[in-house]
């Protein structure tokens, strides 16, 4: 099988869509991270504005003008001064003290680019206010903002350039793990369809979800296999169980053909249309089987009064059992009613019913019981003839498998096959155990079966 190129398949798109979302998040995460530290740096520098501004104002309300020039003095030859702005101004623009020159009055805040008289030009950060006649500006510098952003830059640029690869490596290597795995399906589908039916994915130990997904596979694989033997085996035992019949029946009328009218009496019409009459049901009872097995009668489900049932056939049966010198009994015990299709649970009974009269001798006593058990509706149906053993138990249920004492009676081999593909359509099990003398055959049917 030709490999997928890998920048075509899902896993490297997924790998290249989760490297980009990774970028992506991180530059926003960059970007709150530069929102939130300037605009918690810029709150600080203004607060402490705010409090130089409320201090000369308070300075200049109690002791006056020349109290004021003289505070905004000391603050403009202080160690403050390489980093913060002072200036009192005359309502015409002259000068009275700072350590900036002249800036035209506002009222507010601004940002600006200016040049202090003991350092190098700067950005500021500004309010200006008006003092009774005068106009004050407080100021600080911007640097610290700046240099707190370039270094958030850095140190993130930095990061990225070291996590995007390692992540982008990841994930393509995550990827072509996951791509290896399906590739490894794919391949074992492609050996599946070449004929090699015991090809089975492969799984981990990991569980999961491509580990669950070829567990999946793997049961659709097996029961295709376990379909494809079941019908080479039935072509088999068709061919098989039909040749005899058709043998016979094909010589008969090659004798009628060879003798011609001194012939004509070693062919019945009634014995060819009675072979042809079991080569018919032998075909029925397999169309039937396969078409339950299908599922597709489950589709046709409705309440089914097993109560009702029961009498109706042992009313139809017992005179059969009698001729036969048997005795058939019918044991009800409440209402039992389950949901399922009418004819073809009167087909299991049927074939469980006549499977005991032909198989068993004169004065064999069977039995038909229904019952309501904790578990689930149930039917078994008893005899005390001469039973099963239990090595072939298991196989009685095999199509077209016929002991070797019941080779001389009529039949095909399929009514336990058929009775077992009725009760695993209806969710029930079929199991055979001994009567003491004799065989009884159980069908269980689960508690979801039963009619509400």
């Amino acid at each position: 099988m030709r490999r997928i190129e890998f920048r075509r398949s899902s896993t490297s798109r997924t790998a290249a869509l989760y490297s980009g979302l990774f970028v992506v998040s991180s530059l926003l995460t960059l970007a709150i991270l530069l929102f939130s530290a300037t605009r918690d740096l810029k709150a600080q520098i203004h607060e402490a504005i705010q409090q130089d501004i409320r201090e000369l104002t308070n300075i200049y309300d109690k002791e006056g003008e020349t109290a004021l020039v003289d505070d905004i003095k000391g603050l403009s030859s202080s160690v403050e001064a390489t980093r913060s702005l002072y200036l009192l101004e005359e309502a015409d623009g002259r000068v009275i003290i700072g350590n900036v020159p002249r800036i035209e009055p506002f009222d507010g805040w601004t940002e600006t680019r200016l040049t202090l008289a003991s350092s190098e030009t700067s950005h500021f950060f500004i309010y200006g206010t008006r003092i009774g006649e005068l106009w004050l500006f407080v100021g600080r510098r911007a640097h610290s903002v700046w240099e707190i952003q370039k270094l958030i830059l850095r140190s993130v640029a930095w990061a990225l350039c070291i996590t995007i690869p390692i992540a982008f490596f990841g994930v393509v290597t995550l990827a072509k793990q996951a791509s290896r795995r399906v590739d490894a399906i794919a391949i074992a589908m492609d050996a599946y369809l070449q004929g090699n039916l015991s090809q089975r994915v492969p799984q981990t130990s990991r569980g999961d979800e491509i580990d669950r997904l070829a567990d999946n596979i793997n049961n659709v694989l097996r029961q295709i296999e376990k379909l494809i033997d079941g019908m080479k085996q039935v072509t088999s035992d068709v061919a098989h169980d039909l040749r005899t019949p058709l043998s016979r029946l094909r010589q008969r009328l090659e004798s009628a053909k060879e003798g011609g009218d001194k012939a004509q009496g070693s062919v019945k019409p009634s014995e060819a249309i009675e072979e042809i009459d079991g080569i018919l049901a032998t075909f029925d009872a397999l169309l039937q089987i396969a078409e339950i097995d299908s599922g597709a009668k489950s589709t046709t489900f409705g309440e089914v009064d097993l109560s009702q049932l029961g009498q109706f056939l042992f009313d139809t049966y017992s005179s059969v059992a009698d001729d036969n010198g048997q005795n058939l009994e019918l044991d009800v015990v409440g209402n039992v009613v389950l949901r399922g299709s009418r004819r073809l649970l009167v087909q299991l009974l049927v074939n469980l019913i006549e499977n005991a009269i032909r198989h068993s001798p004169t004065g064999t006593s069977i039995k038909l019981a229904i019952c309501n058990r904790p578990a689930g509706p149930a039917i078994a149906v008893s005899d005390t003839g001469p039973g099963i053993p239990p090595e072939d138990r298991e196989r009685v249920f095999e199509r077209f498998y016929r002991r070797d004492s019941s080779r001389s009676t009529p039949g095909n081999g399929l009514g336990l096959a058929l009775v077992r593909s009725i009760a695993e359509l209806h969710g029930a099990t079929v199991t055979l155990s001994d009567n003491a003398p004799g065989l009884i055959v159980t069908v269980d049917f689960p508690s979801t079966a039963a009619a509400r």
